[in-house]
């Protein structure tokens, strides 16, 4: 029986690691499309979106595996509480990435109001790559060492930290662009930007829940 539960608990961990891959492979493929949408290939576009979207559907499939084993099998309480919350913030991350993605390429964007935020989408990008790298990290280190997998969750929590400042220079350069752009474009940014700064924050729900996965294998 605990060699039963050992190999449930050790699907759960490598379902997990299938999601935080997903993840990463997407963020780079945002990173395609923000770059695309920057030099005005417009033809590419459609390409990286529907990658993006393959991607997306299958981390989603993999959550709905991960949701179906949990509650269909015999966890502890504690343990499947915290899985829960893990795949729900890794499901959350690559759907922000979809929507990051359907968002900046939905419609030829204002070329003054892309001119002016170019440079801090591409440095606000460089930050969500470096968290999806700390994330399959932190994943990958779950199931044999803890404290390390806490550890890199810290440093994509400093990542979310400076996230936020780019966000907020973002966030007011575009107020100060209100005269050069329309309010479409205005608002079509501003999404941009709201579900790019969502990516960083489901990144630290992820790293939340280990802890009180950690917090519960003391207990």
């Amino acid at each position: 029986m605990i060699k039963l539960s050992i190999n449930k608990e050790e699907i759960i961990f490598n379902k997990t690691m299938e999601m935080s891959k997903g993840i990463g492979d997407a963020i780079l493929r945002l990173n395609e499309l923000v770059k695309k949408v920057i030099r005005g290939d417009r033809d590419g576009l459609t390409s990286e979106s529907i990658k993006i979207k393959s991607i997306y559907e299958r981390v989603a499939m993999t959550r709905e595996e991960i949701v179906s084993m949990l509650y269909g099998e015999a966890f502890l309480p504690d343990f499947k509480e915290s899985m829960m919350m893990l795949t729900q913030a890794l499901y959350n991350t690559i759907k922000a990435i979809k929507d990051s993605g359907r968002a900046i390429s939905s419609r030829r964007p204002n070329e003054d109001l892309l001119k002016t935020l170019s440079e801090g989408l591409l440095t606000y990008m460089s930050t969500i790559i470096e968290a999806g790298e700390k994330l399959s990290t932190m994943i990958s280190y779950m199931k044999v060492d803890m404290k390390e997998s806490i550890r890199v969750g810290k440093e994509i929590q400093l990542l979310e930290r400076n996230g936020d400042d780019i966000k907020d220079v973002l966030i007011q350069r575009l107020y100060d662009s209100e005269k050069v752009a329309d309010v479409i474009s205005i608002l079509q940014f501003k999404d941009v930007i709201i579900f790019m700064d969502d990516i960083l924050d489901y990144m630290e729900e992820a790293t939340l829940s280990i802890e009180t996965l950690y917090a519960t294998l003391k207990a």
